[in-house]
């Protein structure tokens, strides 16, 4: 009677088995799609979990090993959705899959799997498990760099709220500068400070991803550079430009920054001769 109901038993594991195997077999078919359907890799990771814990209860540990190992791999491609899947991915968790299907077969066939058979299988999977750990650690480490590249370059001009701050009173440091600066006499040497000033400023605007900023602050330095261009002229127009962007900047409509016509006037103006 005990035999009748462990061959029972067994036979519940099996059937359950290879229902979450042709699962796992599905998922990593196509497995980028896999990874684009939420659904789908958790249908996937729910598989490789239910059959460790089934082989667990019975005691098959290699089955209970191997599908640990799948079941460890499906939960950091859940987490790491944005890995892009390759030939070699592909290949190395088919053949760890290959091994978990192999000793549900030997066990379905059988009903019991001997250590000879178990060691085989093992000795030619280690190897697999060791190369795919490696290679998906590199895919994430890929993934990762990619995500951040991807959200340092957004297609719209943005600043993040933590460094408004950071902008409102750098600007305003270098908008006073350039005030006492333009009260000053006109020299050589203060028209650089000024270029400088304006310079800064665009640099600040290229680190805080504001190209639209850095140009009217490239402008602003044009118009000064022009000699043909007095103090008198350029105080208000620079600064008012600065200042209005710098609003806009800080109220969010980033869109809206741009060179006026009149700072683009005096830094296309042409000097005498």
């Amino acid at each position: 009677m005990v035999q009748e109901q462990e061959q029972r038993i067994l036979g519940y594991f099996i059937d359950e088995a290879n229902d979450h195997l042709n699962t796992i077999e599905q998922g990593l078919v196509n497995l980028q799609d896999t990874l684009a359907d939420a659904e789908m890799i958790n249908a996937v990771f729910r598989a490789a979990h239910s059959v460790k814990g089934g082989a667990a209860m019975l005691g098959f540990d290699s089955i209970q090993q191997t599908s640990h190992r799948l079941e460890d791999y499906f939960k950091l491609l859940k987490e790491n959705s944005t890995i892009q899947v390759d030939r070699k991915l592909e290949t190395l968790l088919l053949q760890v899959f290959d091994t978990l299907q192999e000793l549900i077969r030997h066990l379905e066939t059988s009903l019991s799997l001997p250590e000879q058979v178990v060691d085989n299988l093992m000795a030619k999977t280690e190897p697999v498990f060791a190369e795919l750990n490696q290679h998906l650690e590199l895919l994430v480490q890929q993934a990762k760099e990619s995500d951040r590249h991807s959200n340092a370059s957004p297609t719209n001009e943005s600043i993040r709220n933590d460094l408004l701050p950071v902008f409102q009173n750098q600007v305003m440091q270098k908008l006073r500068e350039m005030l006492q600066l333009f009260k000053q006499p006109e020299t050589p040497q203060s028209r650089q400070q000024l270029q400088e000033c304006c310079q800064q400023l665009s640099q600040l605007g290229n680190q805080l991803q504001l190209p639209s900023w850095s140009k009217v602050c490239e402008t602003a330095s044009e118009a000064i550079a022009n000699q043909d261009n007095n103090y008198r002229t350029l105080a208000p127009v620079v600064i008012k430009d600065l200042k209005q962007s710098q609003e806009l900047v800080l109220a969010g409509r980033i869109a809206e920054v741009s060179t006026t016509q009149q700072l683009q006037a005096l830094s296309t103006k042409n000097v005498h001769n």
